[in-house]
């Protein structure tokens, strides 16, 4: 192993305590999902040994997967493999568009409100929690906001959670009417999806990776367990910034918003470790019929194009 960069590692995940459900999420999202979605516990289990995690940390973690719907199990003689959910696997392909984007979307300019008039008590609680979860913030008691108008994607969020006949569906356009209305409304932004948390993520990953990227682009040896290593802790540090908000135009993010060198900095770490990564995926995961399927070609245009060779 890489001693310098086992060093800067160690820092990281002493800096940031990382829940076992988390980080199996992860591997799941960003290897698993794009390479069949099944995986042996056993294999599990010696994938996550490079985090210094025990056997009953794993087993604990997706057993509660299981619970909360994101996984299934299935037993095969001695040994347990486990699936992604269709529903989780929806999720892990909403959160994929976001995480390895090339680039910003553009914006129509528009904005969607979502009012609950004939919702109340936990029965509104629930349906405000699944619409945050899609992206929404909260704009009073039973009005929710998004920053993008897109009629097919409300329409598929809300029969989702069916929500058709309980939801008044509203677009609209911010106005210039003063001087301080653009302040006013990056003001409000920042509010209601919490951007300076956000913003203090972004920061830790800057501060944290840069020297990370230094290490590599000089050439530093990098067995693939430590690949694999940086590849996770990369991808999970970084989407636990970037899915806290929507995908925000430029012109509603603060000054020297920091989103965009953070995206930068990722992209250029993944090209650097994606591939010995999946080497160490390669030796050492099984499904329940065998080797795991090589990533497909979704998983090659991440980030505008990886070449895996």
């Amino acid at each position: 192993m890489n001693q310098k960069l086992g060093k800067l590692l160690s820092d990281i995940l002493a800096a940031d305590s990382v829940s076992g459900t988390s980080l199996i999420m992860t591997v799941f999202g960003d290897i698993l999902a794009r390479r069949g979605g099944s995986i042996s516990l056993s294999s599990l289990i010696e994938l996550l040994s490079v985090f210094n995690v025990s056997d009953r940390f794993v087993r604990t973690s997706v057993f509660r997967l299981v619970k909360d719907g994101w996984l299934t199990a299935e037993r095969s003689g001695r040994y347990s493999f486990y699936h992604v959910t269709e529903e989780a696997m929806d999720r892990f392909t909403a959160a994929e568009e976001r995480i390895y984007s090339a680039h910003d979307a553009e914006w129509n300019r528009q904005w969607q409100m979502i009012a609950l008039p004939s919702l109340s008590g936990s029965e509104l609680m629930e349906a405000r929690k699944q619409l945050e979860s899609a992206g929404y913030a909260i704009l009073s008691t039973s009005v929710m906001l998004y920053p993008r108008a897109d009629k097919d994607a409300t329409r598929q969020l809300l029969s989702k959670h069916e929500l058709n006949d309980k939801a008044l569906v509203f677009e609209a356009s911010s106005c210039d009417l003063s001087e301080g209305n653009e302040a006013n409304l990056k003001s409000l932004v920042a509010k209601l999806w919490q951007l300076e948390e956000v913003e203090g993520r972004f920061h830790t990953l800057l501060s944290q990776f840069r020297p990370v990227l230094s290490l590599l682009e000089n050439g530093e040896q990098l067995e693939p367990a430590q690949a694999f290593q940086v590849r996770i802790l990369l991808i999970h540090i970084y989407r636990r910034a970037l899915l806290k908000y929507p995908p925000l135009p430029e012109e509603l993010l603060p000054g020297n918003w920091p989103g965009k060198a953070a995206r930068t900095l990722t992209h250029n770490i993944y090209n650097l470790v994606a591939y010995p990564a999946e080497q160490h995926v390669d030796a050492v995961a099984r499904a329940a019929d065998g080797p795991l399927p090589k990533a497909d070609k979704q998983f090659c245009e991440r980030f505008g194009g990886i070449t895996l060779n």
